[in-house]
C-alpha cells in the first residue's frame, strides 16, 4: 500500500522574532526557559492554528512530532482537529542538538494532553558522542543524517508508518529526509517554509513521489522573513563539506539503535542549559 507523508515544519520562532540577544537575555536566570527550546511567536500559534485547518480533511492517522517545543506547539492544533495522540519522537528531533536541554516528555503532559505516554519512541534520545568528539553531549551533524535514514526505512517498515497517512511534525533539516529515500544530494530535497507541508506518497517498490514541496505557504496561512523557508543550501555549513557528510552517512547506514543511551544523562541537562543553537531549525 502506497505510504502518505506530510513532512511539516515547526512555525515562526519567537526567538527569531525578537531576535537572539532578547531571548538569550529572557532566558538570563530563569531555570524553566531553554535558549536552544524557544516556543513559537504569535505568528507561529496562528500558522500552526491554520496549518490544522489546512489539513484537516487529509484523513491523517498518525502524528509524530519533534520532542521540541516549537514542534509540539505547531502539533497540538493538529491533534485536536484530528482527535489523533501526539506521538513524541527523536526521531524526527532537531539536528545537531543538545538532547539534555529538553525536559522529559511527562514533563509536557500539564500543556500537551494530547501526548500518548503509552507510545514506544523509535529514539528516546540520539547519538551524542562523535568520532571526532569534539562537542561533547552534542548530536554530530553526520549522526542526524543517519536518523533520517532511519526513518527512511521505518516509513516502510514499520507497521505504524507504511501504508497509512503520517504527519511528521519536525525542523526545517528533516526535509533530508526526502534524500534518505531518494539517495540523491541533500540539495534536492528543497526547502521547507514554517508551517510548510511537503506533501508525498511513498510506494512499496520505494518510488517517491512529491506532491507538495513545502516552500511556500501563502495558500492557508501569513508568513514573516523572521524565520524563511530553509534548505541545505542555507546552512550555515558550506554545502560541499554537508554533501560529504551526507556521503559518509550513506556509506555508514541508518542508526544502530542499539548504540542509543537509553536516557538522556540527567546531569547534562545543567552544563548544557545555556548553549543557544543559532541554527537552530
Amino acid at each position: 500500500m502506497t505510504t502518505t507523508v506530510f513532512l511539516i515544519r515547526h512555525g515562526d520562532r519567537y526567538d527569531y522574532e525578537i531576535g537572539k540577544e532578547a531571548w538569550q537575555a529572557r532566558c538570563s536566570g530563569a531555570a524553566y526557559l531553554k535558549p536552544s527550546d524557544p516556543p513559537l511567536s504569535a505568528l507561529g500559534h496562528q500558522q500552526a492554528r491554520d496549518l490544522a485547518a489546512h489539513l484537516k480533511q487529509e484523513q491523517i492517522e498518525a502524528i509524530l512530532v519533534s520532542p521540541y517545543l516549537r514542534a509540539l506547539q505547531t502539533a497540538q492544533p493538529l491533534a485536536q482537529v484530528t482527535g489523533l495522540p501526539l506521538l513524541v519522537d527523536f526521531a524526527i528531533a532537531e539536528s545537531h542538538q543538545l538532547p539534555s536541554v529538553l525536559p522529559r516528555v511527562q514533563m509536557r503532559l500539564p500543556y500537551f494532553p494530547e501526548i500518548d505516554e503509552t507510545y514506544v519512541p523509535m529514539f528516546s534520545t540520539v547519538v551524542t558522542e562523535g568520532s571526532d568528539g569534539q562537542e561533547p553531549n552534542r548530536e554530530p551533524r553526520v549522526e542526524h543524517m543517519r536518523r533520517m535514514l532511519y526513518v527512511a526505512n521505518q516509513l516502510q517498515e514499520s507497521p505504524l508508518l507504511a501504508g497509512r497517512r503520517v504527519a511528521l511534525v519536525t525542523h526545517a533539516a528533516s526535509v533530508a529526509l526526502l534524500s534518505a529515500l531518494r539517495r540523491e544530494p541533500l540539495e534536492k530535497a528543497g526547502k521547507l517554509a514554517p508551517c510548510g507541508v511537503c506533501r508525498f506518497t511513498l510506494e512499496p517498490a520505494g518510488r517517491v513521489t512529491v506532491v507538495a514541496q513545502g516552500d511556500d505557504v501563502s495558500a492557508y496561512t501569513k508568513s514573516s522573513p523572521s524565520t524563511r523557508a530553509w534548505g541545505f543550501s542555507d546552512s550555515n555549513e558550506p554545502l560541499d563539506s554537508t554533501e560529504e557528510l551526507w556521503k559518509q552517512a550513506l556509506e555508514l547506514g541508518p542508526t544502530d539503535i542499539t548504540s542509543l543511551p537509553l536516557t538522556v544523562p540527567a546531569e547534562a541537562a545543567e552544563t548544557c542549559s545555556d548553549v543557544y543553537e543559532p541554527e537552530s531549525l
